[in-house]
């Protein structure tokens, strides 16, 4: 039963029209990436892949996560659906983790096929970059992190998706550039963290307003750990929330 609802979920977020639209902004970022030299013309293929991965390819893994998360209890809830998923033979708890599972797996491939055709865009092939294994763990970490967190977001507050979106949008945006420790509240920070991109010498505007030229001095084995704690921790209060409160269909839904 288990692996049932684990191929079902996997099926509903891999539809062809859930992907496509991530599909293309990953060769959005390739385009970029490839045609960075022009906007900064001494860039190396290095710092084009790492600016264009910084700015977009991390970013694609929260919004993607913020709408895929969300999906998973809150939309069945709008959709009136929640009975039916409910009515399985299967702990609640165990239920909410295996379809977490599922959106966690299909964004972080998300991410992972972005950074690749970011690496080819900016490398003008697959091949002579340093910085892409680390992305990858980076990227597929991220995936879990905003994923736990956005799944208890979800279980606590009607419209989560606005509220994911505002954390993957402003949130994220904002704080990686604030002096001081606050850079310490946002995922990005220890994605970035984990990925140790290089100084690069883009200061163009649009990187800065973007996030991606905040000061990281946290080491990667910490930003390990402080993602992997807050994923046990939103896990386990997701799943204790979820056994313990009622999810009937909303009757204002539309």
């Amino acid at each position: 039963m288990e692996l049932a609802i684990f191929s079902q979920a996997i099926g509903e977020y891999l539809r062809p029209k859930r992907v496509l639209p991530w599909l293309v902004l990953g060769g959005i970022c390739a385009v970029l990436a490839f045609y960075w030299r022009t906007l900064q013309p001494r860039t190396l293929p290095v710092e084009q892949y790492a600016t264009v991965s910084s700015m977009l390819v991390f970013r694609i893994v929260a919004l993607a996560s913020a709408i895929f998360t969300t999906a998973i209890i809150s939309q069945e809830v709008e959709q009136r659906t929640i009975v039916y998923l409910l009515t399985r033979p299967v702990p609640r708890w165990k239920l909410i983790l295996i379809r977490y599972l599922a959106s966690v797996i299909v964004v972080g491939v998300l991410g992972i096929i972005g950074a690749l055709l970011t690496s080819l865009g900016a490398f003008r092939g697959m091949g002579g970059n340093p910085l892409l294994a680390k992305d990858l763990q980076a990227l597929m970490m991220g995936a879990f992190a905003y994923g736990a967190l956005f799944l208890f977001v979800s279980l606590i507050f009607n419209r989560a998706m606005l509220w994911c979106l505002i954390f993957a949008f402003g949130w994220e945006t904002a704080v990686p550039n604030m002096p001081g420790s606050m850079n310490n509240l946002s995922i990005l920070t220890y994605m970035q963290a984990i990925a140790e991109h290089p100084a690069t010498q883009d200061q163009s505007k649009v990187v800065e307003l973007a996030g991606a030229l905040g000061t990281n001095v946290i080491s990667a084995d910490r930003a390990w750990g402080i993602l992997i704690g807050l994923v046990v921790v939103m896990l386990a209060l997701s799943a204790w929330w979820f056994t313990h409160f009622e999810y009937v269909p909303r009757e204002d839904a539309e």
